[in-house]
């Protein structure tokens, strides 16, 4: 599990300060865009952050909550761009990566419920 975080960390962190610090190599000069991305950013970063404070947790209550909250952040991720991608706006990799962080959580998850 805490190369799943660690993972999880690296990754969102890595997209945050993307979105937050660059949103224009994603998109046109659109203000709103740009605007949005940010805010995407910011949420991105604040799970990096959540990813990183449950790397010091051990106890499954302690972790609970966390691997709730990143099981429904990547899982909506995912169904969300499967409903883009009907809608034709193909973004395969974001599918996949999500969706596999998703399985991924949703499996320690459940070990850890037991």
């Amino acid at each position: 599990m805490r190369m799943l975080l660690i993972a999880n960390t690296v990754f969102e962190i890595g997209i945050g300060c993307v979105f937050l610090l660059f949103p224009t190599l994603l998109t046109l000069d659109s203000q709103l865009s740009i605007s949005l991305l940010r805010v995407i950013g910011c949420g991105a970063l604040s799970l990096g952050v959540l990813s990183f404070l449950m790397l010091d947790m051990t106890d499954k209550k302690e972790l609970k909550p966390g691997l709730i909250a990143l099981s429904i952040f990547h899982s909506l991720v995912a169904i969300s761009q499967l409903y883009s991608f009907v809608g034709s706006m193909i973004n395969t990799l974001v599918i996949i990566i999500h969706s596999l962080f998703a399985m991924l959580f949703i499996t320690v998850l459940w070990q850890r419920i037991k």
